[in-house]
């Protein structure tokens, strides 16, 4: 933490002024951050971690891009999202032994793999 003291008290500051949410290291799992600060039924999420999309969950539209998109999105430039393909799953039965959900998401994604599921909304009902 002290050889970037420098460049976190410049993210905080500059935070600050422009009414930014930064969340200085130590502060816990930054995708628990997210999800317990940030993220509500209807909202519009675009973030560069990885676990952004996990917002969905709660009901939000929660995109994860690249750095130059983030850019964009937070100098207030106007950011483009090609409309998503929308990948439904109908669940049906009980779940047996020690099968969870997340088994089930897994499976979803060998099925789809990768290249399948990009630039998909996977929704569940």
């Amino acid at each position: 933490l002290d050889t970037n003291r420098e460049v976190y008290d410049f993210i905080a500051s500059a935070s600050a002024k422009y009414g930014i949410g930064f969340w200085h290291p130590g502060s816990g799992i930054i995708h628990q951050i997210m999800l317990e600060n940030y993220c509500f039924p209807g909202a519009l999420m675009v973030g560069t971690d990885s676990h952004t999309p996990n917002g969905g969950g709660l009901g939000g539209l929660c995109v994860g891009v690249g750095g130059a998109d983030a850019v964009d999105v937070m100098a207030g430039l106007d950011w483009e999202l090609k409309c998503p393909k929308v990948i439904g799953v109908e669940l049906s039965g009980k779940l047996n032994g020690w099968t969870s959900p997340k088994d089930i998401i897994l499976r979803v994604c060998d099925i789809l793999t990768v290249k399948g599921g990009t630039g998909s909304i996977i929704e569940y009902f």
